[in-house]
């Protein structure tokens, strides 16, 4: 939160920062970052630049605090105030440089971020934000921001320098990186409790017993962040990683392929790949390792040599993949998606390199933000959720009717698929040692499942992602969207895909909101999918292949977290009894 009462002083000295005898390090990247107590001042031109070298950094820094927490208290406050510098301070201008000092020490971190333009009268800004008068000039977001993380923030220098001061729990303190502490809740930070006054929802009741937002607006997780942190619903998708999809990814990144070894089969790719021998100059790995991490692989920070002489940064991320046949299918299904162009409104990473030296790694030219459940968290709008839910019906639609040419037939999902999927979710269910009562209520989903089942019409094959869900659709830190994960790309059921997002739509909405928001966003996601297809769904047919999708789920889950197996359940039993119903959303003939 913002307290002008605070100091640049006084903040170092909570976070107990010692005196630096040298001077700054000039380099992020340099790894003292990630291990030691650190000054570091480098500077740049605008968020663009310079927010994915922080956020790399940092995350590295940081990974033993709770992923949400790290994005609310740090990065997104980080994020808002480099944009404001480029902005505001200084007005846009690519001639202006923006300054970023670090100071790292045992309890936390200090950031300032400091432009070179003509600052503003703080404290009158401050006063007109807190008694809700006109003070921005564009939407006042990042002031908003700003002032709702737990973090401390206070500004110096006449406005130009803004102070963000960023004290982890005593208990998610910095860990080695060789040994990273067990993580398991990535999201509940340590010791956390619902504030008072925020009334708890009873699973599958449709209802809170506060008093229900208005429909223009979602409940504000910002202001109720550490009840958030604490709903097992927003780990669901980080959950679901490729370690449990059956193109299981490898859990440990060997070490021999470290910043040489990448940097050296970089090299040999061709020229117009852009990382060719010539072009590279030096290359950082960050690892994948703690409650931070966003399960999308390790990042490879390279400094490139322009075309104009000058150094550029571009980053990679790579996925090791458990087996080679995997890693295979992932490149080439993103290759011809992204040859394809089926999309302008959610796009296809660029498949760098799949290199001969260690062919179950994958690099991709991409550098994801955050997750879509991350993104909509902390979006903090009704509209912004329909808004996804309608372009990723319009991108489905057109990955669907596309000609892509991918490997794999499946031409009966509804028939073994669908007994094998029951089978692996009930012997999972009782590995997790979830009792009897919730075995038995799956028991009676699955029943109602089976008879849906013997009655559907089957689909003719398409091209397909195969495993969708919210954990493969990335907001990157250039604004764009992505999907991401194609090893399970195939020709078969279109319905697979859609049944996948619904499912996390509806986990998310019921544990946020309530299930008219579900339905609401269902059908704007039906409506733009059947307005670009040729072979349109009604309601029905989505329920069906929701309810498959959450039995997926369901066998994939991994220890401890029988709370997400009961959110799953919950979705699942809401599903059913919705099935059958009439329809509302109209079917294009």
């Amino acid at each position: 939160m913002i307290d002008l009462s605070y100091t640049r002083s006084r903040l170092l000295a909570e976070i107990e920062a010692t005196d630096f005898a040298a001077g700054p390090l000039s380099n992020i990247t340099d790894p003292r970052v990630a291990t030691a107590d650190a000054h570091v001042r480098f500077c740049g031109r605008g968020r663009d630049e310079l927010f994915p070298l922080l956020k790399a950094a940092l995350l590295e820094r940081f990974a033993a605090v709770p992923r949400l927490q790290l994005i609310r208290d740090l990065l997104i406050p980080l994020r808002n105030a480099l944009g404001n510098a480029f902005k505001h301070g200084n007005g846009r201008d690519p001639g202006k440089a923006i300054s970023v000092e670090l100071v790292l020490a045992r309890k936390g971190t200090l950031v300032a971020v400091t432009d070179q333009g003509d600052g503003f009268d703080v404290r009158l800004t401050f006063r007109r934000f807190q008694e809700n008068e006109n003070y921005f000039v564009n939407h006042g977001c990042g002031f908003r921001n700003l002032h709702q993380a737990m973090s401390t923030v206070t500004y110096d220098n006449g406005g130009r320098t803004v102070l963000i001061c960023f004290r982890p729990a005593k208990n998610s303190e910095r860990v080695s990186l060789s040994s990273p502490a067990d993580t398991g809740d990535p999201t509940a930070a340590p010791g956390e409790t619902s504030r008072p006054g925020h009334a708890a929802r009873q699973p599958g009741s449709g209802r809170r017993e506060e008093a229900r937002p208005s429909k223009s607006e979602i409940r504000n997780p910002k202001s109720e962040i550490d009840r958030s942190l604490l709903t097992s619903a927003a780990t669901i998708s980080r959950r679901l990683t490729d370690g449990a999809r059956g193109f299981e990814a490898a859990e440990v990144f060997p070490k021999r392929l470290d910043a040489d070894w990448i940097q050296a089969c970089l090299s040999t790719e061709p020229q117009d790949s852009g990382t060719g021998r010539a072009n590279i100059e030096a290359c950082r790995i960050y690892p994948i390792s703690g409650r931070a991490n966003d399960d999308c692989g390790i990042r490879c920070v390279l400094r490139v040599a322009g075309l104009d002489g000058r150094p550029e940064t571009r980053i990679l991320t790579g996925r090791l993949h458990a087996t080679e046949a995997a890693a295979a299918d992932d490149f080439e299904a993103a290759t011809r998606l992204r040859e394809a162009k089926i999309s302008k409104r959610v796009h296809i990473p660029r498949p760098v390199a799949r290199p001969a030296g260690e062919p179950r790694l994958v690099l991709y030219e991409f550098d994801s933000w955050m997750n879509l459940w991350e993104f909509l968290t902390f979006r903090n709008s009704l509209k912004s959720l329909r808004h996804r839910a309608e372009r990723i019906g319009q991108t489905l639609a057109a990955l669907h009717r596309s000609q892509v040419a991918l490997r794999g037939m499946e031409t009966d999902p509804l028939g073994t698929g669908l007994q094998a999927t029951i089978a692996r979710a009930e012997t999972n269910l009782q590995i997790l040692r979830v009792g009897s009562d919730v075995v038995n209520r799956f028991r009676v989903c699955v029943h109602r499942l089976q008879e849906r089942a013997a009655s559907r019409r089957r689909q003719p094959p398409a091209p397909i992602h195969g495993a969708f869900g919210w954990d493969c659709i990335h907001y990157g830190v250039d604004g764009r969207f992505y999907l991401y994960r194609f090893e399970a790309c195939r020709r078969s059921d279109p319905g697979l895909d859609l049944g996948g997002f619904a499912a996390d739509l509806l986990c998310f909405t019921l544990a946020h909101h309530d299930e008219e928001v579900f339905q609401t966003c269902c059908d704007d996601l039906l409506r733009h999918y059947n307005s670009e297809t040729e072979r349109p769904m009604d309601e029905n047919d989505v329920r069906f292949y929701t309810a498959l999708a959450l039995c997926e789920r369901l066998g994939r889950l991994q220890s401890n977290i029988n709370a997400g197996a009961e959110l799953l359940l919950v979705a699942l039993d809401a599903t059913l009894m919705r099935e059958g119903r009439p329809a509302t959303s109209e079917v294009s003939s």
